[in-house]
């Protein structure tokens, strides 16, 4: 039902202008945009969040990847490229689909920054719940049933060290999730990851 909500919006529109991006850029993130609208609308809809500005910067956020060198994506000359990139791509694409001039600004802001966390700027999430429910639903796909693979290859990392690389991200320290909603998905993927590879605690 979110599927086909999400799909009969605006919001269809700008991830069709977003996906030709993907497909030059990164692949693998056309799943993780996919995934991230369904959850994100979720959260919108149970914590009252705008979904008008969490919902383009989720489809938008990583378009920046196409038009940088294809490297490690924790690199950080890379991530900062990436999302000045972005920035201008996600600036365009919705002035194109005529969304609102105010929203495209702050938008636009947020794609920019989105990944700040990576050079320890921590308080831009914590004190907005829009960037903050970004950040904690780009955290989350980690533990999904597609990214969980991912990660672990780019990471090269077994599915224990996985399981321990989530659980003890500074994430969770510096950038609490800023919702119920969200930390109860995460928990739930990584639940059900310890289930998938074995990794499950027996009484």
């Amino acid at each position: 039902m979110l599927r086909e909500l999400i799909m009969n919006t605006i919001y269809r529109k700008i991830w069709d202008l977003a996906k030709p991006y993907y497909e030059k850029g990164r692949p693998m993130d056309i799943a993780h945009i996919e995934w991230m609208m369904k959850d994100a609308m979720l959260v919108c809809r149970k914590e009252k969040i705008d979904d008008s500005l969490l919902l383009p910067l989720v489809i938008l956020h990583d378009v920046g990847y196409s038009a940088v060198p294809k490297g490690n994506p924790f690199n950080l000359d890379l991530r900062k490229a990436h999302m000045e990139a972005g920035a201008r791509i996600a600036g365009q694409t919705l002035e194109t689909v005529g969304y609102p001039r105010e929203k495209v600004i702050q938008i636009v802001k947020y794609v920019s920054v989105h990944d700040n966390w990576a050079f320890g700027e921590n308080n831009i999430y914590t004190g907005d719940r829009v960037l903050g429910t970004f950040n904690d639903l780009d955290f989350a796909w980690m533990a999904t049933k597609e990214g969980f693979p991912a990660l672990m290859k780019i990471l090269n990392k077994g599915p224990a060290e996985m399981i321990n690389y989530l659980e003890t991200d500074s994430k969770l320290k510096d950038r609490p999730f800023s919702t119920k909603t969200a930390k109860g998905l995460f928990e739930k993927y990584v639940k059900e990851r310890k289930t998938e590879y074995g990794l499950a605690k027996t009484r």
